[in-house]
């Protein structure tokens, strides 16, 4: 039995994979197994799981003949998992090395925490640093955030599957914002969310960052909003934070960029 399950789902990132496979590989911690869903790439992705799974016994590869979708994929995952502790990692991102020793060794010394992220550097797609993701460091602080935007990133998660068993995990009528969604419910349930202060991902951001967020995705934000601000008991009055993802949606990449230097999250480097 292993002590983390870190779970990754690929859907042709052939570009970045293997610099995200070989940062959970070449971590300081080392008990943990690896997760990975090639949820039908038709890239070279599978081939570059297929070449570190065959140099290290940790990684556990799953092919799927047909996309599935990230959330199934994880769901997936953590049913199959053997960890203690479920750690989440993107395709495209990179973990520094100390990150999962770093975020174990806080859930052994703080048994009530349930759920515990980090900060991380943004880069472009030639890893060029860009800004500095601050997330909120203590609970308070994280659910006074959770109306308004989402407070954790999601790739730099670690939780107790024991935790999360108790919400069944992701709602996989969501694809995308999956994790937002879960947060909501998570705290309604009483669970109790952390942030480290220390920078251990750098997440990827490439040039159609925003564009790549649609009317649908934004659409799916709002939706998930409206139909979750019930579980941290928000009075209807403040239901206008639902139309925050819209009107981002709508701002043009100039004002969009302003307006985000604004974002209580993201902090200049330097």
């Amino acid at each position: 039995m292993k002590k983390v399950s870190v779970i990754m789902s690929v859907f042709n990132c052939e570009k970045f994979l293997a610099s995200a496979i070989e940062s959970i590989v070449q971590q300081s911690f080392s008990d943990f197994e690896f997760i990975i869903f090639d949820d039908a790439s038709t890239d070279e992705s599978k081939k570059i799981i297929e070449s570190f799974a065959s140099e290290d016994s940790r990684i556990i590869p799953v092919y799927n003949a047909q996309n599935q979708g990230l959330t199934k994929n994880l769901n997936k995952g953590i049913a199959m998992s053997d960890g203690d502790y479920i750690a989440r990692m993107d395709a495209d991102d990179i973990a520094l090395e100390d990150r999962l020793r770093n975020q174990v060794q806080f859930l052994e010394s703080n048994a009530h925490i349930d759920i515990v992220g980090t900060s991380a550097i943004d880069i472009d797609e030639n890893g060029s640093q860009l800004q500095k993701r601050q997330a909120p460091e203590t609970h308070d602080k994280i659910i006074e955030l959770l109306p308004k935007a989402n407070p954790m990133i999601h790739s730099t998660i670690v939780f107790r599957k024991k935790s999360l068993e108790k919400i069944d995990f992701y709602n996989e009528s969501y694809r995308t914002t999956q994790d937002y969604e879960m947060w909501f419910r998570a705290a309604g349930n009483g669970m109790l969310f952390y942030n480290l202060q220390d920078v251990l991902l750098l997440y990827r951001m490439d040039n159609n960052y925003h564009r790549r967020k649609s009317i649908r995705y934004r659409l799916y934000d709002c939706k998930l909003r409206l139909q979750s601000f019930k579980y941290l008991g928000i009075p209807k009055y403040k239901y206008y934070y639902a139309l925050i993802p819209i009107i981002l949606g709508l701002l043009p990449q100039k004002v969009y960029d302003s307006v985000k230097k604004l974002d209580p999250r993201v902090k200049t480097i330097g």
